[in-house]
């Protein structure tokens, strides 16, 4: 609309403006009006997480946030001055009231605790786990090569036993599932245990694993077919582990090789 006074560059310029939502001020508003915007408020604070509930554990953390968190944490630590900082060779027990009294309230201020709501044990628990892995990366330096190599060996042999361990499990689930006749003669307590016990699961060897053979057994079986080799290595610190408890059914016993 055409206004005395202005052009008509002006007046497509306020239609223009008019159309996109922006208050134009020609002088005929109120001052109580003066202040007020047309625009939609920003909602975003709304997204953000709530400041009113406090995370106790690291384990409530989502693990985009603790990720996120831990980053924060640990370069802000990074940049304390040296008396704040851990000593590895040290327990954290020895240390636990440097940690206690200094360096956890000081990391407390350079948080963002909108950002991130937490107690400051989620702090505490962070930095332990942290002394914790460093030390044993020290420790695990410190070694014998051969015993370095055995340690290695034994952690990828019982990441080889939960993955089995996992893959039977999620096995039981499926055919508890599928109402299968073999699974539905048992009860929910007899099939526990082979879902939560290592000792229902044999270990696992990778034909990279060197093996003392002293320890090794080797079983010779006659079948129709002929003569069957199996080797099967026992090592003390995983014999009890593996034995089968007393009260397992047969018939568990024969599918799992026991």
């Amino acid at each position: 609309m055409y206004k005395p006074g202005t052009t008509n560059l002006e007046s497509e310029s306020e239609q223009e403006l008019n159309q996109r939502g922006t208050r134009v001020h020609d002088g005929s508003d109120s001052d109580s009006d003066s202040g007020s915007n047309s625009r939609p408020e920003d909602n975003s604070e709304e997204q953000r997480p709530n400041p009113s509930k406090k995370y106790l554990h690291m384990s409530e953390l989502r693990k985009d946030m603790r990720d996120a968190l831990r980053r924060d944490l640990f370069w802000n630590l990074a940049r304390l001055p040296q008396e704040f900082q851990l000593d590895i060779e040290k327990t954290f027990e020895s240390q636990k009231d440097l940690v206690v009294k200094t360096i956890v309230p000081n990391l407390m201020k350079t948080l963002d605790l909108y950002t991130y709501p937490i107690a400051e044990c989620v702090v505490y628990e962070m930095i332990h786990q942290r002394h914790r892995y460093q030390r044993d990366i020290l420790r695990n330096k410190e070694k014998p090569q051969d015993e370095r190599k055995r340690v290695a060996r034994q952690k990828h042999s019982n990441s080889r036993r939960l993955e089995k361990k996992r893959r039977r499990s999620k096995t039981i689930a499926k055919l508890k599932n599928l109402k299968d006749p073999l699974i539905e003669q048992f009860k929910d307590e007899e099939l526990l245990p082979i879902v939560r016990d290592n000792g229902y699961h044999s270990p696992e060897f990778s034909s990279e694993d060197e093996v003392d053979e002293k320890n090794k057994i080797v079983v010779h079986k006659n079948t129709k077919s002929g003569i069957k080799k199996r080797e099967r290595v026992y090592r003390p610190s995983e014999y009890v582990e593996e034995a089968a408890p007393s009260d397992a059914p047969d018939i568990l016993l024969r599918e799992l090789d026991f």
